[in-house]
């Protein structure tokens, strides 16, 4: 009883030791410390999703521009396909009319100088030839397929010289050039693909900074990571900017 009754005053003798309290200063410093890190997470977020909308913004335009050089294309090449059609119709509505009566007009020219002088009907090739002479003084000045230049050696006119000097007379339908305009749009649209291809870049920042947000125990090294990669997506997207 005297035993037990020592041990229990022994054990209310002895003061039970409290940890020591951490140093005010020491608390103010880690607070400041953790403080500044998060607030380089936000100035990387921050930086990260002006970088995206920059670019996210450039890429936009040169899409838009790229649908607006398509568009130029189809309606430059409605218009010169019009102009063509245009051309091919006069060769073959006007001209080739005109020109096939002038070919029968010194075909039978050539026939009637052929037959013997004297004939009982001189009168009326005299006539006929006066006729023909008249159709040649009206309608070979009017066509362009009647000229010597024209002439093929087998006999005829030559369609595709005819037809290239009606389009010659347009130069403006000559002009137009819808392959540029389409090629333009090609290389517009591809810029915007490849400057886009940088977002990939500074949505890996954003996910790196929030990491580092998360994990205080890796904050330097993913917020030197997170610097890294920012860093790839600006070069990445001032290269397709200018090399493009």
């Amino acid at each position: 009883m005297s035993e037990q009754s020592g041990k229990e005053a022994g054990e209310k003798s002895v003061p039970a030791q409290q940890p020591a309290p951490s140093s005010p200063a020491r608390s103010a410093s880690s607070a400041a410390s953790s403080e500044s890190a998060l607030m380089r997470v936000a100035v990387l977020l921050a930086l990260a999703a002006m970088a995206a909308a920059i670019v996210g913004a450039r890429a936009w335009v040169y899409a838009g521009d790229a649908s607006g050089k398509w568009q130029s294309a189809v309606r430059l090449e409605v218009k010169r396909s019009a102009g063509a059609q245009e051309s091919v119709r006069y060769l073959y509505d006007v001209e080739m009319p005109l020109a096939i009566r002038v070919m029968e007009a010194r075909m039978i020219l050539a026939r009637l100088n052929a037959l013997p002088v004297g004939t009982a009907a001189s009168q009326a090739v005299q006539i006929e030839k006066q006729v023909q002479t008249e159709v040649l003084k009206v309608f070979e000045r009017d066509s362009i397929l009647t000229q010597p230049g024209y002439a093929l050696p087998s006999g005829g006119s030559n369609l595709g010289r005819g037809l290239a000097e009606l389009r010659a007379e347009n130069p403006d339908q000559l002009a137009l050039d819808p392959e540029g305009a389409r090629n333009e749009g090609d290389r517009l649209a591809s810029k915007a693909f490849d400057l886009s291809l940088s977002l990939i870049f500074f949505g890996l920042c954003a996910f790196v900074g929030t990491l580092a947000k998360a994990f205080a125990g890796r904050r330097v090294l993913l917020l030197r990571l997170g610097w890294v990669v920012l860093g790839l997506g600006v070069l990445m997207a001032a290269a397709m900017e200018v090399l493009l």
